[in-house]
């Protein structure tokens, strides 16, 4: 998590790592980023419990297997690299913005 977070705030976007769901509740959040440590039904759970809660875009760091349905709006792959975390974070925001500026 903390090279993501280096590599993210190096970027120019501000990072405020949780590390419990109730922390992450607690401040305004444009993108959530689960990683892939997290336990598949904790994190299935979070993701559930996120939706109902904001309307943040998640993105899901995962290993092979794992999925999360349509509630998540991007996957990575825990092996991806910067480029890819980058890219994918530019496109969940951009399309995040889309979405709000049309309600």
């Amino acid at each position: 998590m903390r090279t993501r977070t280096v590599l993210l705030g190096e970027a120019g976007y501000s990072v405020l790592p949780s590390f419990t769901s109730r922390d992450a509740f607690q401040i305004f959040i444009s993108l959530v980023i689960l990683c892939h440590t997290i336990p598949q039904e904790e994190k299935s759970k979070l993701i559930v419990s996120m939706k109902e809660r904001k309307r943040a875009p998640i993105v899901c760091i995962h290993v092979d297997g794992e999925a999360d349905g349509k509630l998540v709006d991007a996957y990575l792959h825990s092996l991806d690299g910067p480029e890819v975390l980058l890219s994918c974070v530019a496109k969940v925001l951009d399309k995040s913005i889309g979405r709000q500026i049309a309600n």
